[in-house]
């Protein structure tokens, strides 16, 4: 039969030595057994909004995009049938126009990646620069730039839910 000094005590679970049973704190380490066991960390509460602010960057990335390979695709000489008189220019707007394209897609590429970040959740500085990057691009109506900044709002307040 156990002794009446065993039974009232315990051992300390941080240094390990004997103290009595209804101690709050342990006199040798100073183990506070009042404090709540920490638990695991409660999970992050996820909203939809990066997800839809990511969704308006790419789409924006996209009429980007499309707005590239429209400035690619346009032949200057028939620029003539919309009253854009450039007769003896053509080469240089030709040139003007597929330089602008080119950075044009180059950009709405970095859009788009940026809008695929956001989706996922993964680098919200990334889907922060692909938003401001989405600014630019205009697309019929200032569309892509309306999608692009409403995007970046949601993003960029919803930064917490980024890893």
């Amino acid at each position: 039969m156990a002794s009446t000094d065993e039974q009232s005590s315990r051992m300390c679970v941080s240094c390990g030595r004997s103290i009595e049973m209804d101690a709050n704190v342990c006199q040798h380490c100073g183990h506070d057994f009042r404090a709540p066991a920490e638990g695991p960390a409660a999970p992050k509460k996820k909203t939809v909004i990066p997800v839809i602010g990511g969704a308006l960057i790419m789409v924006a990335g996209i009429m980007g995009l499309a707005l590239g390979g429209i400035l690619l695709a346009i032949d200057v000489e028939d620029l003539d049938a919309y009253g854009m008189d450039i007769a003896g220019v053509t080469d240089v707007v030709d040139d003007i126009m597929n330089v602008c394209g080119i950075i044009v897609i180059i950009l709405s590429l970095v859009v788009v990646l940026g809008g695929v970040l956001g989706l996922l959740r993964k680098s919200w500085g990334l889907a922060i620069v692909g938003g401001v990057l989405g600014l630019f691009v205009i697309g019929p109506f200032m569309l892509g730039s309306i999608f692009a900044l409403i995007g970046l709002i949601l993003v960029g307040v919803s930064r917490k839910e980024y890893e």
